[in-house]
């Protein structure tokens, strides 16, 4: 070997050792990663990722992937996790897009939350319950709420925040209206405020819940807002007129996150007690109890026909159902890594799944999405 050679070999190996460690890795073909079955991507977020121009050292790691979400084209991930900026990724390719980095309060968000209410000095009002994280319906814009009483409003394209102010406690849960012109938010003060999303303007406060707001959801076509509480119930006003229109009662405990169906028929409910309920929502009835186990479920998808829902059963497993019949109709096994968070593609046919080992996981649907119901 000629001295050049081994120059090179030895800057070869000088090279890799010091930058390897400050990688981020991705199976870009979505064979040969140990994938479990049924998955076809797995996103890997290493510390060269977050570490990227972040200001403060304090907050320049991830824990876990605590929410995940699709962009309306399905073309982006939003990811992010209680102390770390948000991240927009490639949902097609896996591969890195952009950071949105100027926190100054941690996202209130499932993790912080199960942390929270697991201290027991904490007064049960202050221990929050939500979900915490927003896309607007063109993409645009992504709204998260945070420990400082904030409701912070990120252009996906510049990266530049907006601040709505006006609660009086931490900000738990956002969510846009379909036609992306209203912001509502929920706080640890126990009230809903609406907002002008373009102009900030603040719209109307809602109250009635006696306790702090844990999640808010808009049906499809805008009309309904429903919203789940610390004090074990789900309210759900009209938005024409701002006034309750019903209660919905049946958890034996706070909520953590509520969804409609794309048909406004169904919501679907995940509480403190264990359990994911679908309600029928003409009737205002209980329909089905989709699980049951000790501890909480963390994640909860519809498909975009509104029929078919994915939802963890214990940390482990995530089992999709037909709401319709109340049965499930696939299993998928993630045995390495609990999850948190998840979301069906607008086309509905991939399953994203943030887990603990700062992961996302893409499922593939397709096989599995016409399939007859399995029993439990």
């Amino acid at each position: 070997m000629n001295t050049t050679s081994s120059f090179t070999l030895i800057l070869l190996f000088i090279v890799s050792t010091v930058w390897l460690p400050f990688s981020y890795s991705q199976d870009s073909t979505g064979q040969g990663d140990n994938l479990p079955e049924g998955a076809k991507r797995r996103i890997q977020i290493g510390p060269a990722l977050i570490t990227q121009g972040i200001e403060n050292p304090n907050i320049v790691y991830i824990n876990a992937v605590e929410s995940v979400l699709f962009s309306p084209d399905g073309k982006t991930l939003a990811i992010t996790s209680d102390r770390s900026p948000i991240h927009l990724w490639n949902a097609t390719t896996g591969k890195y897009k952009q950071t949105l980095k100027k926190h100054t309060a941690e996202i209130v968000n499932l993790y912080t939350e199960n942390m929270i209410a697991n201290q027991s000095r904490i007064p049960q009002s202050k221990k929050p319950y939500g979900s915490n994280v927003a896309l607007s319906p063109d993409g645009g814009k992504f709204a998260n709420g945070s420990m400082d009483k904030t409701v912070r409003v990120w252009d996906t394209t510049t990266g530049i925040p907006v601040y709505f102010r006006g609660h009086t406690d931490y900000v738990s849960t956002v969510a846009f209206s379909p036609d992306g012109k209203t912001l509502a938010s929920g706080s640890g003060d126990n009230t809903i405020c609406l907002w002008n999303a373009t102009t900030r303007k603040h719209k109307k406060t809602i109250t009635g819940h006696t306790d702090y707001i844990s999640s808010v959801t808009f049906t499809s076509d805008g009309n309904i807002l429903a919203s789940g509480s610390g004090d074990g119930t789900i309210r759900l006003w009209e938005m024409a007129t701002d006034k309750h229109i019903g209660t919905l009662i049946g958890h034996t405990g706070g909520i953590y996150y509520l969804l409609f169906n794309s048909d406004e028929t169904k919501l679907a409910s995940i509480g403190i007690d264990g359990t994911v309920r679908i309600w029928d929502i003409p009737t205002g009835k209980q329909k089905f109890i989709l699980s049951g186990r000790r501890g909480t479920n963390w994640g909860v998808s519809f498909n975009t026909a509104g029929r078919i829902l994915a939802c963890d059963s214990d940390g482990y497993t995530i089992r999709i159902w037909d709401v319709v019949t109340g049965q499930r109709v696939q299993t998928f096994m993630d045995k390495k890594h609990i999850t948190n968070s998840m979301a069906f593609s607008p086309n509905g046919l991939t399953l994203a799944t943030g887990n603990s080992d700062r992961e996302v996981v893409l499922w593939d649907l397709t096989p599995i999405i016409n399939a007859k119901p399995q029993r439990d």
